[in-house]
Order: C-alpha cells, then sequence, then structure tokens
C-alpha cells in the first residue's frame, strides 16, 4: 500500500508522532528494513551488481536503440510533472492535494507559478528556467508547510534538478533557441542517481510520517478505504495496526533500497501491483498526484547505464552522440 493517506484525511487530526519512535512498532520495522536492506547490498554488490530483472540491452535492444529511446527520457518525466503541476495550481495546491494553498495573493501567486511552469514543461519551452522555477518554489513550500511536508515529496525537487540538467528533451520550442535545450554535460552523470535516490528519500519519509509513526491517520483511512486484503486470504489475524506495520516497512525496504541503488528494477517490478492497485478505488487524485512518480519508475526500468560515467547511455543519449 504504497501511497499518501494525508490526500484522503484530514491530517489536521492526525499530527505525526515523534515520540513512536522508540516503541515496538517502530524498532522492529526498521530493524527488518534495514536488515533486508544490508542483506540484499551485500548479495548485490558481491553478484557483480548485475540485476536481476534484465534490462533493454540484456533483452536484446541494439546499444544505438537504446541510446535514442533514453533521449525521449526528458519528454516523459517534463510532461508528467507538468500534468501534475497544472492540475495542482488550478486547484490551488502546492504539488499535492494535502497542501492546499492559502485564499490570498501568495496562493494565487504559487499557483500561477505551478501553472507557468506545467506549461513550459509539456512544451518544453524556457524548460530549464522553469526547473529552477520548481526548486524555488519546493523551497517557498518549506516555509509554509513546514519542511517535513515538502520532504515527504523530495522527488519533485529530484525532477528540478533532472530537468535542469537534461532540458526538456525532444519535441521541445527550446530546440528553436538552439542553446536553452542542451544538456549541462558535467550534470548528466548524476541526473539520474539523483532522481532515484530523491524518490527513496521521499518514500523513507511517508513509511514514517504516514505509518509508523501515525498509526491513527492510516486506521481512519483504512476505515473508510477497506485496503487490508489479508482477512480475505485467511489470515483474520492480521488486523488494520498490523497492515499498518508491514505496509510501512514495505515502503521503508523500497525507499531504502531505491537510496542505496540495491536491485532497482526488481524493486519497481515488485512494487508497481501495490502501487497501482489503489488506483480503481481511489481515483483521479490518486493518479496525477503519483503522476511523476511514474515517470521516474519509467525511467529507472529503462535505464541501467551498463556502461558508467562519461561513457554512459544517458550521457551519450543527451549529447547526441549513440557510439558504443
Amino acid at each position: 500500500m504504497i501511497l499518501h493517506e494525508r490526500w484522503f484525511t484530514d491530517e489536521a487530526k492526525f499530527p505525526v508522532q515523534f515520540g513512536a519512535w522508540n516503541s515496538a512498532n517502530s524498532i522492529v520495522p526498521v530493524a527488518i528494513a534495514l536488515g533486508v536492506t544490508i542483506v540484499a547490498t551485500m548479495i548485490w554488490r558481491a553478484r557483480g551488481r548485475q540485476s536481476v530483472v534484465p534490462g533493454p540491452i540484456a533483452l536484446g535492444m541494439p546499444w544505438e536503440n537504446y541510446v535514442r529511446l533514453l533521449t525521449w527520457v526528458p519528454l516523459v518525466i517534463g510532461v508528467h510533472m507538468g500534468v501534475t503541476l497544472l492540475v495542482s495550481g488550478v486547484n490551488r495546491q502546492l504539488f499535492v492535494p494535502n497542501l492546499e494553498l492559502p485564499v490570498n495573493l501568495l496562493g494565487g501567486l504559487l499557483g500561477m507559478v505551478e501553472i507557468a511552469i506545467a506549461l513550459s514543461f509539456i512544451y518544453g519551452a524556457l524548460a530549464r528556467p522553469a526547473a529552477a522555477a520548481l526548486a524555488i518554489t519546493w523551497i517557498i513550500g518549506t516555509l509554509i508547510f513546514g519542511p517535513l511536508r515538502l520532504i515527504e515529496h523530495a522527488e519533485i525537487l529530484g525532477i528540478a534538478f533532472f530537468l535542469f540538467t537534461t532540458g526538456r528533451g525532444p519535441l521541445a520550442f527550446d530546440m528553436a533557441l538552439g542553446k536553452l535545450n542542451k544538456p549541462l554535460a558535467p550534470l548528466i552523470p548524476y541526473a539520474v542517481p539523483v532522481l532515484r535516490v530523491s524518490l527513496g528519500i521521499g518514500l523513507t519519509v511517508v513509511a514514517f510520517t504516514e505509518k509508523l509513526w501515525n498509526i491513527p491517520m492510516g486506521l481512519a483511512f483504512l476505515s473508510e478505504h477497506h485496503f487490508n486484503f489479508f482477512p480475505y486470504i485467511g489470515l483474520p489475524s492480521i488486523d488494520d495496526t498490523k497492515f499498518l506495520l508491514i505496509a510501512g516497512t514495505v515502503e521503508l525496504i523500497v525507499g531504502l533500497m531505491l537510496i542505496t541503488g540495491t536491485y532497482v528494477r526488481l524493486i519497481i517490478v515488485l512494487t508497481l501491483i501495490p502501487f497501482n492497485l489503489t488506483l480503481p478505488f481511489l481515483g483521479w487524485r490518486e493518479l496525477v498526484g503519483h503522476l511523476p512518480t511514474y515517470g521516474i519508475l519509467a525511467l529507472l526500468l529503462l535505464w541501467g547505464d551498463e556502461r558508467p560515467g562519461e561513457r554512459g547511455a544517458l550521457v551519450r543519449a543527451l549529447r547526441g552522440s549513440s557510439g558504443a
């Protein structure tokens, strides 16, 4: 159950219980998540960092085609982020449903900025300045809503860095300007790792703030949305509280594995089903809010960068060179 309960509950009634850090409901999930991550990382490194789930190259895609495919990644990331920003702006929200902007000049200006950034990303016009504006807007959000609410969505800051580095890619108005569409070559090798780590940080924080350290919020959510499937498969002893602890543990493992870069493709494949299973029940709010994350997951499934550093596929793709 990798979702945001805050989007569907009155979060003002359920503050994060930081005092729960030393309770069994916190220590045991953290110990399990750390143990799984450490063991998995050791195995991954001992096996030469080989992926369990094959990437495009291992499946037979020619290197030139793989490089060409990666040139479209900035467009995918930009459009996914743009749609979320557009919906958030017209609904007077800062990025996500639970961050409602005030009904005043500041709220109106931030909503307008979101819409402007969204259109920039979608059309590919002045995308690099728009990426910088996205990062600044994220920082302003920490001043309005507090840093914790924005760190839960650290992937937005990662997307800002990614698009600032790469530009918006093909089919962009910036291509006509010549300079603004060109990627910043020294930063390209860091673009995907920053995106991956930022998503991992967001998921790790949410595992605590919406589950392990906020059981009452989770229980309130589950009282209206009956996602605890364990009783239906013959495990009635796993009540809603235990279900939340399991969900928080899984989310924490996913976040830590993304941060360490361990078995990334495998983690994504295993989490796609629970990640998408809530969509038919929670509707457009769930879909639109997670569109940027879908874009990142799609990229991480593709990107293996079998040739690291300056010889990496993404570097060659964005520099316009497809040579092996």
